[in-house]
């Protein structure tokens, strides 16, 4: 009879609280302003009562009043319907969205939103953030002022970290001023803060970040400090201030914005100002540095809509070892290449502006590219400023089992020294492709090309434009044979073997002596036949939700070709051109399992009973956060260098970690990384020792680096950010 009691009270309990300011009980959980204040509220409870003057309402045992994601439970409350005066005695829990405040008992007004909660426990979900304390001032809607609390982001009774402070006022969605406290490690004290500013966000969190300290031989003592600024919804930044003891002061700032989901950019700068004492001692060699040393970055990209973008990266810096002298400075912007060891070995810095349209049957695009030598200085490097191209897809040919092509194409080429001009082309084409039954493939395509050249000012005799005729013909086959395995993991394989002959032919004898400005090798004569076999293995797997995927497991090709007439011109891996055969090239892809992968490529001289070149990469990785990859390069006469990463799980929440790089092109001859990461549920802490040959003119090093970081407070090393 008391439950029916308690449901019909309920309704004359919302209709009376809905008379006279339901929109003032919803205050009770949250901000003024949210998408629950307009849903119906839901009281439930053992029995529920008016006094006779019908000014308070009175619920008692397991109580729970609920409204859209918020939900209120105690084992009383009582409410004053005229002042919203309410109170609430045990076990009392308020919930929205995970936030939860639970507390012995509390007083508040429902109007104002103040009053005061005894022995309380706030719990944000976002960080994981705990505040508690035994007596709290609520001095709003989300305003708390706390005497004698805590804070921390760890779960443990005894939380490997913890605020004690005599005086908290915490702003949710806002920030906690701690007054008067002391930081612990377990229960141990080990530092005094009398003031500190902790960021309470539900969103991204503005705040600083612990610093991070390291022991170089060449640098000495260096403390890199950051802050991250949450300036926008759309955008933030994270600025950094670094000193050394012995090299100077270092800064940094990074700017982002997002504009909507596909539309984005971002602005790195990072400045060095060595002490006069270091420059004169690191540098064997200074080449060209000077001691003020910069960077300046810019990317980002904006879609029009879905068939138009453009994209934009730059890049300015002070000097050519930059790079290699800087790689954790370079490496802190998002989008750069995450190996430090390999920022250091770029041979050029590349800049470009990209406008890509797309229609129906055709495509526009308008580049511009400039390259800086990172090697050396080479003022006659030519470089495409701009490119502006428009092709057509296969378009059929009337009524015939004919299909054209048109590609066309602008470049004016720039150089500070050296011979400029444009080039314009065009290039039309028709082909016949035939099919017989889906397996066996015929495509010849015959075109003629144009090129012309205009401006160029030389007395060299270089030919101003050029016609010639192009063929390109392929005959390819596929045998496709499909087992049924039907085993838990795997149900069918598919293997295709696909041999293919192919004749290429380009009679382009008078560009011998068109001006030299780009390598194109579909511009150089060619006339060969050759051949490629490639071989396919594809599975069909069972996924845990009971659905197919297919996934490749292998792919290896192999071929070579014959020259006809020699090619006077275009790579080397094409064949040398006193050689009639061509290097034998292969390409080799295995996913051993569908976390390891292993890709290898090569080109080997018959002749010589040498390798051209050989490429080699074994990489595996899984969820939880370990990896290790291992590639080898080798180029005949030029180059041997290979890398390694690995990154594993020790104990629960230690991982160890390495780094690999050698390169035969320098004296010394390899670059390390060793290093411990312990990344528990609210703190963490990363140890390593890194060695940096001697390079660019610049001695060796050896670096110890420590960083030390909590969860929640602004520091976390997975980032925030748009």
């Amino acid at each position: 009879m008391k439950k029916l009691a308690a449901s019909c009270c309920a309704t004359i309990l919302f209709l009376a609280v809905s008379s006279g300011g339901a929109a003032a009980a919803t205050k009770l959980f949250g901000p003024e302003k949210s998408d629950n204040d307009t849903l119906p509220i839901n009281i439930k409870a053992v029995e529920l009562s008016y006094d006779n003057k019908g000014e308070n309402l009175t619920a008692k045992g397991d109580v729970e009043i609920e409204q859209g994601s918020r939900l209120l439970k105690a084992d009383f409350i009582k409410i004053n319907i005229e002042t919203k005066d309410t109170e609430a005695r045990g076990n009392v829990e308020l919930n929205e969205n995970g936030d939860i405040l639970t507390c012995d008992s509390f007083n508040i007004n429902l109007d104002t939103q103040m009053g005061h909660v005894e022995n309380a426990v706030l719990f944000v979900k976002q960080d994981n953030l705990h505040i508690t304390g035994k007596d709290i001032a609520k001095l709003g809607a989300n305003t708390y002022e706390i005497k004698q609390g805590t804070i921390t982001t760890c779960d443990s009774e005894v939380p490997p970290w913890r605020i004690d402070a005599k005086k908290i006022h915490v702003t949710i969605d806002g920030y906690a001023t701690v007054k008067d406290s002391v930081f612990r490690i377990k229960k141990i004290p080990v530092a005094y803060l009398p003031f500190a500013l902790v960021p309470v966000k539900t969103t991204r969190q503005s705040g600083l970040l612990f610093p991070e300290i390291s022991q170089s031989s060449r640098k000495g003592v260096e403390l890199n400090n950051s802050f991250f600024w949450a300036m926008s919804e759309n955008t933030d930044s994270t600025i950094w201030l670094d000193a050394a003891s012995k090299k100077g002061l270092g800064t940094g700032l990074e700017y982002r914005f997002r504009l909507k989901e596909d539309s984005w950019g971002k602005v790195y700068g990072y400045y060095a100002d060595e002490s006069s004492n270091y420059f004169d001692d690191e540098y064997r060699d200074p080449l060209d540095r000077k001691r003020q040393r910069g960077y300046l970055n810019f990317e980002g990209e904006h879609y029009f809509n879905q068939d138009a973008y453009v994209k934009a990266q730059g890049s300015y810096i002070t000097d050519r070892q930059f790079y290699d002298d800087y790689r954790s400075e370079v490496r802190r912007t998002k989008g750069v290449d995450t190996d430090k060891v390999s920022i250091g070995s770029r041979p050029y810095d590349e800049s470009l502006i990209f406008f890509n349209k797309n229609w129906e049957s055709c495509n526009f695009l308008f580049n511009t590219e400039y390259y800086k030598n990172l090697n050396d200085s080479d003022r006659s490097i030519s470089q495409p400023l701009p490119q502006i191209a428009f092709s057509t897809l296969r378009l059929p040919l009337s009524t015939t089992p004919l299909y054209y092509q048109f590609d066309t194409a602008y470049d004016y080429f720039y150089r500070q020294e050296g011979v400029k001009g444009h080039r314009f082309d065009a290039y039309p084409k028709i082909s016949l492709p035939l099919n017989r039954d889906g397996w066996l493939k015929l495509d010849t395509e015959v075109g003629v090309r144009a090129v012309s050249y205009q401006g160029i000012k030389n007395d060299d005799g270089e030919n101003d434009s050029a016609i010639f005729p192009t063929v390109d013909s392929k005959l390819s086959a596929d045998f496709v044979r499909v087992f049924s395995i039907d085993g838990k993991i795997v149900r069918k394989l598919r293997h295709t073997i696909s041999p293919t002959l192919f004749y290429q032919y380009t009679a382009n004898d008078d560009q011998d002596d068109a001006p030299y400005f780009d390598v194109p090798e579909d511009f150089y004569r060619v006339h060969r036949v050759g051949y490629y076999l490639k071989n396919r293995i594809a599975g069909l797997f069972n996924t845990p939700t009971g659905d197919y995927e297919e996934d490749e497991l292998g792919y290896f090709l192999i071929g070579q070709s014959y020259n006809i007439v020699h090619p006077n011109q275009g790579l080397y891996t094409e064949g040398d051109p006193d050689k009639s055969y061509s290097d034998v090239f292969a390409d080799l892809r295995i996913n051993i399992a569908r976390a390891l992968y292993f890709r290898t490529k090569t080109a080997y001289m018959h002749s010589e009973d040498r390798l051209r070149y050989y490429k080699a990469l074994l990489t595996w990785g899984n969820q939880f956060d370990e990896y290790f990859d291992i590639g080898y390069v080798y180029e005949w006469q030029r180059y041997e260098g290979y890398r390694a990463r690995a990154r594993f799980k020790l104990l629960r929440a230690l991982f160890a970690f390495a780094s690999l790089r050698y390169n035969n092109n320098r004296s010394d001859k390899l670059d390390s990384e060793f290093g411990f990461d312990y990344y528990a549920q609210c703190w963490g802490s990363q140890l390593s020792m890194e060695t940096r040959g001697a390079s660019n003119g610049r001695k060796s090093e050896t670096i110890f680096n420590y960083k030390f970081y909590l969860r929640g407070l602004g520091n976390d090393p997975k980032g925030s950010g748009l």
